[in-house]
């Protein structure tokens, strides 16, 4: 009886530890499924570096051309006329004498050739001006003709003395003082044939030149 009472206990606890086995195995395979059906998280793939926009290109400010025409170069660098209407200086802008020196000027490869074209400019405007005042003596009015004889009387008379006053103000020491004082001479001359065209515009409405 001991016997079997012995045996039944050992088919027990065999039976126990094999249902301990069994339960232990079981939790094992439960976490690996589990842990095999949890999918990995998704790698957010780091956003594309926007590429800046192309800046496009300046344009480059409108300007005056290199076929710009003496014409127009001139008006930049010589006085423009105090006297008259402005009829007469809308038609002494594009004088012929002003245009050639423009254009001399601009070809001059020296400081030499740049006192030649002063020079030309100022032999030019002193034909003007006898010209000029030539006709204003023909056509005026005996007033008009008077009133430019007492001026170009004293013109004459002070031509010297303005010229000398030209070559006085610029200083020795100046490298650039032969082309200033010519250029200086010319712009007196070109004054006063102003003047006289002025008269002689508002006489008979011409300006010719040469």
């Amino acid at each position: 009886m001991k016997t079997c009472i012995r045996l039944l206990c050992a088919v027990c606890c065999a039976a126990m530890l094999l249902t301990t086995t069994a339960c232990s195995g079981g939790n094992k395979n439960t976490s690996s499924a589990t842990a095999e059906a949890t999918p990995a998280p998704e790698i957010t793939p780091a956003p594309e570096a926007t590429a800046a926009p192309e800046e496009e290109p300046t344009p480059a400010p409108e300007g005056n051309t290199s076929s710009e025409t003496g014409e127009n170069r001139h008006t930049s660098t010589l006085p423009v006329p105090e006297t008259g209407s402005e009829e007469f200086r809308a038609a002494f802008e594009n004088n012929p004498i002003d245009t050639q020196y423009a254009d001399d000027m601009e070809t001059a490869g020296s400081v030499a050739g740049m006192i030649t074209a002063c020079n030309t400019a100022s032999d030019s405007w002193k034909e003007q001006i006898d010209s000029v005042y030539t006709q204003i003596l023909e056509y005026g009015d005996d007033k008009t003709v008077e009133t430019v004889k007492e001026e170009q009387s004293h013109w004459v008379n002070e031509q010297s003395t303005a010229l000398q006053d030209i070559r006085d103000s610029v200083s020795e020491d100046d490298p650039l003082r032969a082309i200033t004082v010519a250029e200086s001479i010319m712009v007196y001359y070109r004054t006063r044939a102003i003047d006289l065209c002025a008269v002689l515009y508002d006489i008979n409405g011409t300006l010719a030149f040469g």
